[in-house]
């Protein structure tokens, strides 16, 4: 009988999750990544969105990921997560445009 690491199993959805991110770049470029959301009509969108944060500390980090980062982070980036949220895009979205802002050169 073979010896089973049930540990080791994955659910459908982790699976699908783990080819979702092979697929998707992990991050872009700020450039692209505005390159992007001008191509998709999006930027008004995304300046109303830094409008509507009434926290200081938010508007902060907010500020900060807008101006003054090299790149962004697909997976794990509370402002992109807040700005995908105001502006109603779905996960599928995001990769969508991830994977489009990977492939504009500046």
């Amino acid at each position: 009988m073979p010896n089973i690491d049930w540990g080791q199993l994955k659910t459908a959805e982790q699976i699908a999750d783990e080819e979702r991110r092979a697929r998707v770049p992990a991050e872009i470029s700020r450039a692209q990544g505005r390159a992007i959301l001008g191509l998709r009509d999006l930027t008004a969108g995304v300046e109303a969105y830094f409008a509507s944060i009434t926290d200081k500390e938010e508007a902060m980090w907010a500020d900060l990921a807008w101006n003054h980062t090299s790149t962004w982070r697909r997976f794990d980036s509370p402002f992109l997560q807040g700005a995908a949220r105001a502006l109603s895009l779905s996960e599928e979205d995001l990769d969508e445009m991830f994977i489009a802002a990977a492939q504009i050169v500046i």
